[in-house]
């Protein structure tokens, strides 16, 4: 799943990251989840939704963010277009 990140540095003030460890996976994970925590509409849109619904399945979510987000991935225009990851089972 290596894709290129676009990070909005605002959504980091409480951690100091490489740029090396912004392209590590275990980074990608946490800040995908921190832009559906805590971004905006343009910080989902930087990252894309074929990247959020390919790393929905590893994202550690509060449970109101978590079911939005596997009701959204499950709609049959969002898998039509963007197909559907795996169980949500993190």
């Amino acid at each position: 799943m290596a894709t290129q990140l676009t990070v909005n540095p605002n959504l980091l003030w409480d951690y100091e990251f490489t740029p090396e460890e912004q392209q590590d996976e275990a980074f990608r994970r946490w800040y995908i989840a921190r832009v559906l925590t805590r971004g905006t509409a343009k910080d989902i849109q930087a990252i894309g939704l074929s990247t959020i619904l390919a790393y929905l399945p590893h994202l550690i979510l509060p449970a109101e963010i978590r079911h939005f987000w596997d009701w959204y991935s499950s709609l049959p225009e969002t898998r039509t277009r963007y197909g559907h990851p795996a169980s949500s089972t993190t």
